[in-house]
């Protein structure tokens, strides 16, 4: 079956944790990709199981997301080539390193025999005559000394220990007489020391060393991350080594597809016989896939398949155009207490709210959204409380966000959905990183309002319910006659949606002494010029009112009915019949605290 180059989007998938998910995605679209056949040249590794695919991925705070056969043990053969090429850098430094051995590709198979002319030297430590001189390299008084100095090197960049497949070894060691005609090639131009055979036997062991998926995606995290082990906090090498590392790997890494491997998949990559291949992105991640079936390169046809299928998906590419807009900054999770939505709300609403704040909460994600930030992301929505019902993301400080970040979004968006949590976003630019709209808002204020409004249902309380004035919460208190006298001065407003009111704010201090919501949902938008949705200042629903002190504040530019609304203003004319008909009932207004609206400086969200 040849691969098509599509991945299958399954709700199904999406059920797990989101980036597990999509690797599944990936396995999933590439299940029934046959080409190919596992190596044979190497009688043990013809022997491993066809059908076995992992896919495993690292990211830099030491998280590790896989997919299928993560934990199957095979041979890691060339894809150690980097790693003992680090190691000796390490000892010997890139200058000496460099006189024994070139950084070129070559253009040429894995077993090529070509070697520099004059100087012996092979062209690259990716193909099997370079490795085997950077092999020699690393220090060791002895053959099981450099054997030893190699393995515990492996497993540093693991981040555990590891070991030999005897019987790998005892076949590679049997039948490596090409590996064996390059050394004596070597040693006789003066780019090989020492005795060959000893040489041949730690190269040999050293390919021999068993791995898993999960191992390799830790391993080029390691890489990725300047030679810290994200897992363990070990620095296994110096950021200039895995530098240096890194660069090979990407003009070298892949063979004579090398080239064509950085034109279409874009990042450093090396591949092994027995299916391995292992992929880092500097700064995001390490990969790790696993298939034996090879193609005619000696590169593993899954593996290379699910490599383009991640980069294209996800927009990986090394040399792919992002300008940063911001500067990635650390995303903060917050406790919904100190923020509220822009909405006035009466007390018992406001009292409600207030006594479960652990109902929703905020995560504020800043800079340009990339990986490694959407992957934080994911780890704070699997550690939210099991009281949470909404998830609020704020992409307000949010500039570039990369394709693999608005994949993941969606992702925990149905994950969350599945385990009954509501995601919502709020962003400005509203570029549409949710598989539903209707979770979607232009800024924090209106995401927030949803999430409580759905809360105070849960609770019994309906939030839009209309609030009659005499039922208000300042009017609660007034004696019938008074409370009738003090309804009976407020004028009537009727709003229908999408109507605005744009009286100068000078003119509503002087004319209006009371505002208040009955029913519907008013707006108060600082800016006319925009088409709605415009930037809210305030947001009101019944039982919702402002005071005078307020109006400076928040009535500023025009006020929005966003739905059919009746409200009641008491003006100025009006409070003067009022004092002349009914005093007693303007003493009540005055002293009476307005319990209904909430004050000026309260933190709002928006």
């Amino acid at each position: 079956m040849r691969f098509d180059g599509r991945v299958r989007h399954d709700q199904q998938d999406r059920t797990g944790d989101p980036l597990t998910g999509l690797l599944d995605q990936v396995r999933r679209s590439l299940r029934d990709l046959d080409d190919g056949m596992p190596a044979s040249y190497i009688p043990e590794l013809s022997r491993v199981d066809p059908d076995l695919f992992g896919i495993s991925l690292c990211a830099l705070d030491g998280q590790v997301y896989g997919s299928g056969d993560t934990t199957a043990p095979f041979t890691v053969q060339s894809v150690s080539k980097p790693f003992v090429f680090a190691l000796a850098l390490a000892d010997r430094g890139l200058e000496e390193v460099l006189t024994r051995v070139g950084a070129e590709p070559s253009g040429e198979a894995f077993n090529s025999i070509r070697l520099e002319p004059g100087t012996g030297r092979p062209p690259n430590p990716m193909v099997n005559a370079g490795a085997i001189v950077t092999t020699s390299l690393v220090t060791g008084d002895t053959p099981e000394a450099r054997f030893d100095r190699i393995l515990d090197g492996l497993g540093a960049f693991a981040g555990r220990s590891l070991t030999v497949d005897e019987a790998v070894y005892a076949s590679e060691r049997a039948t490596g007489d090409r590996n064996r005609a390059l050394a004596y090639l070597m040693h006789n131009a003066g780019s090989l020391t020492g005795d060959v055979e000893e040489q041949l036997g730690v190269y040999f062991r050293q390919c021999s060393v068993l791995v898993t998926c999960d191992d390799l995606a830790v391993m080029h995290a390691t890489l990725a991350a300047g030679g810290v082990n994200p897992v363990t906090g070990t620095r296994v090498v110096a950021p200039r080594h895995a530098q240096h590392v890194l660069a090979v790997m990407a003009t070298c890494g892949m063979y004579d597809a090398s080239g064509q491997w950085m034109l279409q998949v874009g990042m450093p990559a090396k591949s092994g016989v027995s299916g391995a291949i292992g992929v880092a992105l500097p700064g995001q991640f390490g990969i790790g896939v696993f298939s034996p079936p090879l193609e005619e390169k000696g590169n593993s046809v899954r593996g290379i398949a699910a490599c383009h299928l991640l980069s294209d998906q996800f927009g990986l590419h090394l040399m792919r155009a992002s300008v940063p807009e911001r500067r990635p900054l650390p995303p903060r999770s917050l406790h919904p207490a100190p923020l509220r939505s822009l909405r006035h709300r009466p007390r018992d609403q406001r009292a409600a709210l207030d006594a479960h704040p652990d109902r929703i909460r905020v995560h504020v994600l800043q800079g340009d959204l990339d990986f490694a930030t959407a992957e934080q992301t994911l780890r704070a929505a699997r550690e939210l409380a099991p009281s949470v019902g909404w998830f609020a993301l704020d992409l307000t400080r949010v500039g570039r966000i990369e394709p693999v970040a608005a994949d993941l979004l969606r992702a925990l968006g149905e994950n969350l959905r599945g385990r009954g949590v509501r995601m919502v976003l709020a962003d400005p630019d509203q570029r549409q990183a949710m598989a539903r709209t209707a979770d979607e808002f232009p800024d924090l204020g209106r995401a927030l309002e949803t999430c409580e409004d759905a809360l105070l249902v849960d609770l019994g309380l309906d939030p839009d319910a209309p609030v009659p004035l005499a039922e208000c919460d300042l009017f609660g208190r007034a004696d019938p006659h008074l409370r009738d006298a003090l309804t009976d001065a407020f004028d009537t407003l009727r709003l229908a949606e999408g109507e605005t009111v744009e009286p100068p704010a000078r003119q509503l201090r002087e004319r209006i002494v009371l505002w208040y919501v009955e029913s519907g949902r008013l707006a108060v938008c600082a800016d006319t010029a925009k088409p709605v949705p415009a930037l809210r200042t305030w947001s009101a629903g019944p039982g919702a009112a402002l005071t005078p002190a307020d109006f400076p504040a928040r009535i500023t530019r025009r006020v929005l009915a966003e739905r059919d609304s009746v409200c009641r203003t008491l003006t100025a004319s009006g409070l003067m019949r009022l004092r002349a008909r009914v005093p007693e009932a303007v003493a009540f207004l005055e002293r009476a605290p307005l319990e209904g609206a909430e004050t000026v400086d309260r933190p709002d969200a928006g």
